[in-house]
C-alpha cells in the first residue's frame, strides 16, 4: 500500500498552516483515498514528520512517497529530508521511501503562474 506525505516548512501562525484542503483536492485529483495522503510540518506545526510516517506504518505503508512542499532545492530539501528518508530507511528497512523533486524543480510551475497573473488581470478588467 502506498502512502504519500506532503511536508511543508509549517508557520509559527497555525491558521496558515491548513494543507488539509490541499491534501483532500490531491486525493480526488489521484483517485486516492484521502487517509492515504498525509501532510506534516518540518519546523512548525503538528503533525511532524516523524508523527506522519509513524501513522503510514501503522496503517500498513509498503511504500511512502515524500513531496516536498518547497520551491527550490534549499537547505531543507537538500540536506533535512534526505536525512529523515535515511532515518526512516533505518528504523523501518522494509518501507520503499520514494521523494519528489520539489514544487520549483516543476517546468509546468510556470503556467500556474501564468494561470495567477490572467486571474488577477481578469479581477481588474
Amino acid at each position: 500500500m502506498d502512502k504519500i506525505i506532503i511536508i511543508a516548512h509549517g508557520s509559527p501562525k497555525k491558521e496558515i498552516n491548513n494543507l488539509d484542503s490541499m491534501v483532500e483536492d490531491l486525493a480526488i485529483v489521484l483517485g486516492k483515498k484521502v487517509e492515504d495522503i498525509k501532510y506534516a510540518y518540518l519546523k512548525y506545526g503538528s503533525p511532524s514528520v516523524d508523527e506522519a510516517i509513524t501513522k503510514c506504518v501503522e496503517e500498513g505503508a509498503k511504500r511512502i512517497i515524500i513531496h516536498p512542499f518547497f520551491l527550490s532545492s534549499g537547505s531543507h530539501v537538500s540536506f533535512d529530508i534526505p536525512k529523515i528518508i535515511e532515518n526512516i530507511k533505518k528504523l523501518y528497512p522494509q518501507l520503499e521511501v520514494l521523494c519528489t523533486n520539489p514544487l520549483g524543480k516543476s517546468k509546468k510551475l510556470v503556467y500556474v503562474i501564468k494561470d495567477l497573473i490572467e486571474e488577477n488581470l481578469e479581477r481588474i478588467s
